[in-house]
């Protein structure tokens, strides 16, 4: 038997790389001739790839594990925003069947067959040239999307969809002209989309374009590039979630003769039970969640988290917000893992005093989730939190800051079925008043300041008690019970991966 040979290289961004985890498992548990080589970068990402895969059984790994190779390309941490030189080589090395070494663990891997798929984030924009350059046409290239349909039409769509269009030319052309840099001009144009035009995105309400608070612009204008550079898109959403988005990004595609693949969601569940700890960390964080439980029962914990880039500008907002639940007795878990927190020693007597709180600069974040005592998610909302929030049927409450998060918010409240804070926006766009908003007396629009953030919160407490929050919550699991069904025969995302197996991969 011949081995066909799966490619897949993103950024250093664990939003990324998480649900490629689960696609690689599906993909070689579905193909017993398929070997799958991920190209990561070293430290947390390599380490938080492995460990993801250990979440499965001993006998389900050992049955697939032969045909899956990690490489760390790097053996540290990486600048995301930076392209990363050391894939070009190991590309080559790979398409040549030439040895390559794991910088991890210094093991030589050799032997791999040509391969003749590559899965390539879209802003990883250096790989697809590489690729391209090594490989002309040999090896088809399709970029992995991580945001859902309807952020990605926004951010890289046409305009037909409510995206900004494809703006790559505009800027190279600048570039050309003025000499000044890719990242400076792609700034530039990008302010242009602030300017209060009303963004019509399927599925959603309108949202002014202000709303919509970008990701780094030279980086989204490298995703716009190549997207459309490749031969299609996995999209790690579901048409259960979002059937207008999805519906008009298959058209979108379609119309450029792309092929579009839906399949979310993606995540790999553990082999043990929820309350077992893998190290310390995980112990500490089970003990003070079992603790919380005997204390106030199921459901009861807020747990505080915004990701590993995000942190509110204003963090007096927060900590307000954490005042009032150390006040009302409401127990909650706040991780800052952001290098943009700070949490000041006084900060951290103030939360291990309350007797209710946990602070912790990293957190696991599903082991929380799935515990039964964490009832609401306060996170940013990227797609990857979100979808974790789904898999453990936690709803959200939305602190949205930039890129699919304002979208995320949007339209899990389309579905009744989360919240969205809104004075806890802030800068010159955020702080513009909301389109939904704009037809309410002027007492009532929202001024973004701390009290009236502070207020916001109680009175949003006041609501999740109630009967609202019992639908919210009822929603939120409904909508949880079909997403996970997309995986089930004949539904999408199945589908999904045996028409991509059957277009590229099941080819001679």
């Amino acid at each position: 038997m011949i081995s066909k040979h799966i490619v897949a290289h993103n950024v250093a961004a664990w939003g990324a790389y998480k649900p490629l985890s689960a696609f690689v498992v599906r993909i070689t548990e579905s193909r017993k001739d398929v070997i799958f080589t991920v190209l990561i970068t070293g430290g947390m990402m390599y380490n938080k790839f492995l460990r993801e895969l250990a979440k499965l059984s001993s006998a389900r790994l050992g049955a697939i594990s032969s045909r899956i190779n990690v490489i760390d390309l790097t053996g540290q941490d990486v600048n995301p925003l930076v392209p990363l030189a050391e894939f070009m080589p190991a590309f080559e090395a790979i398409y040549l069947s030439k040895p390559i070494t794991c910088k991890a663990t210094g093991t030589l891997i050799e032997g791999l067959p040509r391969p003749t798929v590559a899965l390539i984030d879209p802003f990883a924009g250096y790989a697809v040239d590489a690729i391209r350059e090594i490989a002309g046409s040999k090896c088809s290239i399709l970029s992995w999307m991580t945001a859902p349909a309807g952020a990605t039409l926004r951010l890289v769509g046409p305009e037909e969809y409510g995206g900004v269009g494809d703006l790559s030319p505009k800027v190279e052309a600048e570039v050309a002209l003025s000499g000044k840099s890719y990242a400076e001009v792609a700034k530039n144009l990008y302010d242009s989309f602030t300017s209060g035009e009303i963004i019509r995105v399927p599925g959603i309400p309108p949202m002014y374009d202000y709303e919509w608070i970008p990701q780094e612009v030279h980086f989204f204008i490298t995703s716009q590039k190549y997207m459309r550079m490749t031969d299609g898109t996995f999209c790690v959403s579901s048409s259960v979630y979002e059937p207008e988005a999805m519906n008009a990004a298959r058209q979108w595609m379609k119309s450029i003769g792309k092929a579009w693949y839906p399949v979310g969601p993606l995540s790999l569940q553990e082999s043990i039970l929820p309350t077992r700890a893998h190290d310390e960390k995980e112990l500490q964080v089970i003990s003070f969640l079992d603790r919380m439980q005997a204390m106030f029962g199921k459901q009861s914990v807020f747990f505080i988290s915004f990701g590993t880039i995000f942190w509110p500008a204003q963090p007096d907002k927060l900590w307000a917000i954490i005042d009032d639940l150390i006040a009302l007795r409401k127990p909650f878990i706040l991780a800052h893992t952001s290098s943009l927190a700070h949490v000041s020693d006084e900060k951290k007597k103030l939360i291990a005093d309350s007797g209710i709180g946990l602070e912790m600069a990293w957190s696991p974040q599903e082991k929380i989730l799935s515990h039964p005592a964490t009832g609401w998610f306060i996170t940013h909302g990227g797609w990857n939190s979100t979808q974790e929030a789904l898999a453990h049927q936690v709803p959200v409450i939305y602190w949205p800051f930039a890129s699919d998060q304002p979208y995320n918010a949007a339209r899990t409240v389309q579905h009744n079925a989360g919240f969205e804070l809104i004075e806890v926006r802030t800068g010159k766009p955020g702080t513009q008043l909301p389109y939904r908003l704009k037809h309410s007396n002027i007492s009532e629009r929202p001024t973004f300041s701390i009290p009236a953030a502070q207020k916001e919160f109680r009175a949003l407490l006041r609501r999740i008690e109630g009967e609202e929050g019992c639908m919210v919550r009822a929603n939120f699991e409904r909508l949880s019970k079909l997403m996970n069904e997309s995986w089930d025969e004949g539904h999408e995302a199945e589908e999904s991966l045996r028409a991509f197996l059957r277009e590229f991969v099941d080819v001679d």
